[in-house]
């Protein structure tokens, strides 16, 4: 049997082997990191951010895809109470405009805080008192009745939770946990709830203009 011998390697041959290493695991690291941040650029091109929270900028209803239209924040004092992004087939800032389309729109909640669904119907109903004169909101108390018990199917909602409340035509249809709660059919109402944000008396006047594309 004929025994090949290796001759041992040298300080230099041990120092290049070691250099391959130290420069295949970079190139890997270096490949990961890239590919992190390529994923990152391919969904902020999606989504932006508002205070820290990611919004995407488009929203699919049903055959209709909307663009994000504005997005702030709705606080109470000092804390932040939940995300609202309005969602609409075209940009624009004329609130009574948004207000009267039956064209599809969406406003989606996202709760930045645990919050009691009591709480936040109670609120709901507050602005749209606010936004309606008597006759107005006479007319619409069966429909606000009909819209908190759609809310109030879920006693309590978590911090992350999304409500989205889709307007199209007089309806308006509530989602919330991913699921579909029901829906009020109520060309005055719809109006009217809307006007919680967008209304001469809305929930938050930073916030109004936040959702008209202000900032």
């Amino acid at each position: 049997m004929v025994r090949i011998h290796s001759e041992p390697c040298s300080m230099d041959c041990t120092a290049t082997r070691i250099i391959r290493r130290q420069t295949m695991k970079f190139n890997a690291s270096f490949l990961a990191t890239a590919l992190v941040i390529l994923s990152t650029l391919v969904l902020d091109a999606n989504a932006r951010t508002v205070d820290g929270h990611t919004v995407p900028d488009t929203l699919q209803v049903g055959n209709t895809q909307l663009v994000l239209n504005g997005a702030g924040i709705r606080k109470k004092v000092v804390f932040d109470v939940y995300l609202a992004a309005l969602y609409t087939g075209k940009k624009t800032d004329q609130a009574q405009a948004l207000i009267s389309s039956t064209a599809p729109r969406a406003m989606r909640l996202v709760l930045l805080r645990d919050i009691d669904s009591t709480d936040l119907a109670d609120a709901l109903n507050e602005g749209l008192r606010d936004n309606t004169n008597t006759s107005q909101w006479q007319a619409i108390q069966p429909s606000a009745q009909q819209f908190a018990g759609l809310l109030l199917k879920q006693k309590s909602l978590k911090r992350g939770s999304v409500i989205d409340l889709i307007f199209s035509g007089s309806r308006v249809s509530v989602s919330a946990l991913g699921g579909q709660q029901g829906a009020v059919d109520d060309a005055g109402f719809a109006q009217a709830l809307l006007a919680v944000w967008l209304g001469k008396d809305p929930a938050q006047s930073s916030l109004k203009q936040a959702l008209l594309g202000a900032g």
